[in-house]
This record gives structure tokens, C-alpha cells and sequence, in this order.
């Protein structure tokens, strides 16, 4: 998935099915602002990092403590962003590396106007 390539007011939201817990949303607001909220956990379940609705940095990198890329928001808005999503029971929901993804059971999408999408 390409982190500039979202029309502004849409989002993606990757979701534990199992929990109903949002691990991941890549949003753009209504002025083209690129956001993004995560709750990412290690193949343990163990919280490894959480971040509210917001701008985050280019060049971003989340290891869990094993050395797996949870997140890799790219140095560029044109890049492709890099994922490793568990649930909180450490279960593999998704992985991207930027030229496959792979999806596995209790992973559920959904578009914009869900719970951490902003709203004006």
C-alpha cells in the first residue's frame, strides 16, 4: 500500500476480528493530511507501541523486541508501507513487505467513518 496514495476523508482500518481492537488505520483528513493510529503488538501479544490519530513521522520504524518490523512508514509520502500486524493473543493477522501481503484469519477491513477517523 502506498502511504501518499489515499484520497482526502478516507481511511483503512486493519481490525482483530477476534477482539474487535483496531490495530492499524491509515487515514487522510478532509485537507489531505496523511494520519495514522496504531496498536501494535509482538507475536506474543505483548504491547510493543501505540500511537493516537496523528501525523506521523516519515521514515518511521517499529521493531518488536524478537527484531520483527511491525511498521515502516517510508521517508517518502510516494513509498510503500511495510507491516507485521498481531492481535493482542499474538496471533498474525497481516503482513505486507511492500510487494506481497498476505492476510490471515481475524483480520477484518473496513474504510472510513469508523471510530478513529476525525470528523469535523
Amino acid at each position: 500500500m502506498k502511504f501518499g496514495d489515499r484520497q482526502p476523508g478516507t481511511s483503512t482500518t486493519f481490525i482483530d476480528s477476534a477482539s474487535g481492537e483496531h490495530v492499524l488505520q491509515i487515514a487522510s483528513d478532509e485537507d489531505g493530511t496523511l494520519l495514522v493510529a496504531y496498536h501494535l503488538y509482538d507475536d506474543c501479544g505483548a504491547l510493543v507501541a501505540e500511537c493516537a490519530l496523528e501525523e506521523p513521522p516519515l521514515g518511521l520504524t517499529v521493531h518488536s523486541d524478537s527484531g520483527d518490523l511491525l511498521l515502516n512508514i517510508p521517508p517518502d509520502i510516494g513509498g510503500i508501507i511495510q507491516y507485521r500486524l498481531y492481535g493482542s493473543t499474538g496471533s498474525l493477522l497481516t503482513f505486507s513487505d511492500g510487494v506481497r501481503t498476505m492476510i490471515y484469519p481475524h483480520l477484518r477491513m473496513e474504510g472510513v467513518g469508523r471510530s478513529w477517523a476525525r470528523h469535523s
